[in-house]
């Protein structure tokens, strides 16, 4: 069509200056005809003068066909630029649409009054809708109702600020009642017709969300086994000195919660009698970046006393510098209980050792008579040798030196019956185990005789001293060997022997060790001897084995039983040497 209008014009602007030029021509030839006649050089001049008018008529032709040629090519040209123009925005409108159904992003666009006009192909997908459920009905009906409220609000605020775009979090509601977590970004425009639209993106952060909740319950759930456990976390960074604490540990040291706290707080809080050990573990880790494990009291501020155990484990940050991550535990309740249960040990061995002294009331007796009837018949010699026409001043001096002696060697086996027999604390110090070994012999010699039990003492000389109770450690071996002698009761066809032997294992532990060769041990009872209130006798309580376990351990050592190669068995216990501490 625009082809057709191009050639109408083209003819009629040839036509137009053909008729224009012919009427000229004809115009000069009926002037030259009918006029009069002209002179020579008149008609010399009008000839030129057609001509010229001939000529300037083609010209105007050439230029008019020119110009109106390049009006044709510009308009040719702009209409296909039009047309690229067009076809053009019909593509983009096209990728545009593309984009708009089906990338993976919700759109909507809803109106002032919260009419949904039209939603993406996959957001409505996204809700369990088609596109056509959703257009025309209000945009509330994709949200909880409990939420409908921020709904409203955030519309307001973005129909308030025009060309601002707002964002938020909120849940969405699919059509089969299941919630999606989006966040959304809203900008309010005015279109060209004045209406005010909101055009609303959202993005899917139901992931993000159930992540964040899982961790949020997962902390919860660590706070409160934190808190029911009386441990908290800690962290811990050398350079800086920066500690940072769980809710659970401000709360065991009294602190209030606080991004961190400085570690001259926590010596502060520590009692004083146990900074300087606290202070030298600190110091060792920081220095060396090793794990630590220490336990220490906390003196709170209305005076009460708490027991804490931290350990710690040291890792590389990112900038290669020492960090510790640890956990400390209120053990406060374990060490009360703790102490009630050696208070109990304690009133059960002290019953025990009571039973074991009345058992050997027999012997005891012997032991104190004997000195004593020295005691009587030192003393009637020296009245005889008194009683001389002439005394006997040196005879009588050595019956009263023996009569001395005599009775500082019962007065010994009193003290140690009463040693036995009294009720009082753990007293550890340095001792000579083998002075202990003989300190029990000397009160089971006339057990042993009646008995008939031949004892061999093999004791390692020039011992290093342990650190432990004189008290507990003898009733240890008392009931070791009063175990021994009734294990070898029964024996009748061979000799009754009993050995004890001390010898220093290594550097570090001495090793006592009690063998008869009595009837020896049960397979079947190996593993529960030293379980409570388990005995094998008629009228045991099952607890001497028991407590000898916790007298022991309770020394840092351990307590065994093994069967002879030959007859009976071998009880042995290990104690560890005393090493005088030169710790700085």
């Amino acid at each position: 069509m625009r082809n057709q209008i191009m050639k109408s014009r083209r003819s009629a602007e040839q036509s137009l200056l053909g008729g224009m030029a012919l009427a000229s021509l004809t115009a000069a030839c009926i002037w030259l005809v009918l006029g009069p006649a002209p002179e020579v050089a008149d008609y010399l001049i009008a000839v030129v003068l057609l001509f010229a008018l001939f000529l300037a008529s083609l010209i105007v032709m050439h230029l008019v066909g020119s110009t109106r040629r390049q009006m044709e090519a510009a308009l040719e040209s702009r209409a296909s630029a039009e047309q690229r123009a067009i076809e053009a925005l019909r593509e983009s409108e096209a990728q545009w649409k593309e984009v708009f159904e089906h990338n993976p992003v919700m759109y909507f666009m809803v109106d002032a009054d919260g009419i949904v006009l039209s939603v993406n192909t996959f957001g409505a997908a996204q809700l369990g809708y088609l596109v056509s459920e959703l257009r025309g009905q209000p945009v509330l009906g994709v949200f909880f109702e409990a939420d409908w409220d921020t709904v409203r609000k955030s519309v307001e605020i973005c129909l308030a600020h025009i060309g601002q775009t707002h964002s938020w979090e909120i849940r969405k509601v699919r059509k089969d009642g299941s919630a999606l977590w989006v966040r959304e970004n809203a900008k309010a425009v005015r279109r060209q017709d004045d209406r005010l639209i909101v055009l609303i993106a959202c993005e899917d952060i139901t992931e993000r969300k159930e992540a964040e909740n899982a961790l949020r319950q997962s902390g919860n759930y660590l706070a409160e086994a934190q808190r029911l456990s009386h441990t908290g976390s800690f962290g811990w960074r050398v350079a800086t000195g920066e500690i940072i604490w769980s809710d659970e540990t401000f709360r065991i040291f009294g602190f209030e919660k606080g991004p961190s706290v400085a570690l001259d707080m926590v010596i502060l809080r520590i009692h004083p009698d146990d900074r300087a050990g606290a202070q030298q573990t600190i110091d060792r880790a920081s220095r060396d970046g090793r794990d630590f494990d220490h336990e220490y009291r906390l003196l709170m501020p209305g005076g009460s006393v708490k027991h804490v155990h931290a350990t710690a484990h040291a890792v590389t940050d990112a900038s290669d510098g020492i960090e510790f991550v640890g956990a400390v535990t209120d053990v406060t309740a374990r060490r009360r209980a703790e102490e009630k249960l050696h208070e109990a040990q304690a009133e059960l061995a002290h019953v025990t050792r009571v039973t074991a002294l009345g058992e050997l009331a027999a012997s005891i007796a012997h032991e104190v008579n004997q000195p004593l009837a020295a005691v009587v018949a030192n003393a009637s010699a020296a009245l005889r040798w008194l009683d001389r026409d002439t005394p006997e001043l040196q005879e009588a001096r050595s019956a009263l030196v023996s009569i001395i002696d005599d009775g500082n060697r019962a007065g010994e086996v009193i003290q140690r019956v009463r040693g036995l027999v009294s009720k009082t604390a753990d007293q550890k110090a340095p001792l000579d185990i083998n002075a202990v070994v003989n300190e029990v012999v000397t009160l089971l010699h006339r057990e042993l005789f009646s008995h008939r039990i031949v004892l061999r003492k093999d004791l390692a000389p020039a011992l290093a001293p342990v650190l432990g109770d004189r008290i507990q450690l003898q009733q240890v071996i008392l009931n070791l060997v009063i175990n021994a002698i009734e294990a070898m009761q029964p024996v009748t066809d061979r000799p009754r022997k009993l050995a004890i032997r001390t010898h220093q294992e290594d550097a570090r532990e001495i090793l006592v060790t009690v063998t008869d060769s009595g009837v020896g041990l049960a397979v079947q009872n190996a593993d529960r001897l030293f379980a409570p209130f388990f005995t094998t006798k008629p009228d045991g309580m099952g607890m001497g084995l028991s407590i000898c376990r916790s007298i022991v351990e309770s020394h840092g050592g351990r307590l065994s039983a093994s069967i002879n190669v030959g007859p009976g068995a071998t009880f042995q216990f290990s104690l560890p040497m005393h090493q005088e501490d030169h710790t700085l």
